[in-house]
């Protein structure tokens, strides 16, 4: 039986008992970055200009042993864009069925330009703005093939994830409308300054203003699978973040276990907008809704 018909409510009590028992800080989720390779270059990607030796699937294998040894139950394949790893004749699909054989949930994100039927159990595709935006955030043509992707995938637990940023925000809200019958939900997080002096970075007055009328969509029945208790939060950061819930691991081989940032910028925790740390941290505390929110997203 494939271990994906766990629940996520039973995956957390899991790995909070051994918590309990151990007084180890095991993590549950792992972002692994396949590649930095991307076929866009988009102006909110930090790595885009990084480079690299991909690894091998060998080496990607050994890496899953090693995130699954690490009390990882859910894994999620990021880049640049997954989807384009390769390795021999080895495709992204190998590895994701090399990933569902280890853990229960096996979730990618893509930027859409490729075919979305993968076997995962996740995929989430970015999107950044209705069409003019979208196409300017990515630097070039791009939506219209995304979309027509979306509409062509057989995908079971397809998602759109919508960065929001200043360029995007006065649009966030329509786009959930428009999104909301193409895909089966919708997740939201804001976008990180990773320079001092960012453009893109939201000023927390039309954060909190928009987060507001977010609830109100999901509220109203739009498949918003952010949980209210984390969007407040993210109101002005006001979760205790729990950050070794999740582990990173780049292509490189180097694994960390924490903050999205270490290694990659400075963490100012005063300007964060991940709300997968927000929604795993508040569903370790025990509230109702972030624990709900998970098992809708992976069961």
């Amino acid at each position: 039986m494939h271990m994906g018909l766990l629940t996520s409510l039973s995956l957390a009590a899991d790995v909070f008992a051994h918590h309990l028992l151990t007084g180890r800080r095991r993590p549950l989720l792992a972002s692994y970055k396949l590649t930095y390779r991307c076929n866009l270059h988009c102006q909110q990607c930090p790595f885009v200009n990084l480079s690299g030796a991909e690894p091998s699937y060998e080496q990607v294998c050994a890496m899953l042993d090693r995130l699954r040894a690490r009390g990882d139950r859910i894994v999620i394949f990021e880049g640049g864009e997954p989807l384009l790893w390769r390795y021999g004749d080895r495709v992204f699909n190998d590895v994701a069925r090399y990933a569902r054989a280890r853990f229960a949930v096996v979730g990618a994100t893509t930027n859409g330009t490729l075919t979305l039927d993968v076997p995962t159990d996740v995929l989430w595709v970015s999107v950044d703005g209705l069409e003019e935006t979208h196409n300017r955030l990515r630097g070039a043509p791009v939506f219209a093939q995304v979309m027509e992707n979306i509409r062509r995938s057989t995908h079971p637990r397809l998602y759109a994830h919508i960065t929001v940023n200043a360029e995007n925000y006065t649009e966030v809200l329509a786009l959930v409308r428009f999104l909301a019958d193409r895909v089966k939900g919708i997740t939201i997080q804001f976008y990180y300054p990773y320079s001092a002096d960012d453009r893109l970075f939201l000023p927390w007055p039309a954060r909190r203003s928009l987060l507001e009328a977010l609830i109100q969509l999901k509220r109203a029945g739009l498949p918003i699978l952010n949980s209210t208790a984390a969007l407040r939060a993210l109101m002005a950061n006001t979760w205790h973040c729990q950050p070794w819930r999740i582990d990173c691991a780049e292509p490189d081989g180097t694994v960390w276990q924490g903050c999205y940032l270490l290694h990659r910028a400075p963490a100012d925790c005063s300007r964060c907008g991940f709300s997968p740390y927000a929604e795993i941290s508040l569903a370790f505390q025990g509230h109702p809704g972030a624990i709900r929110a998970g098992m809708q997203i992976f069961t």
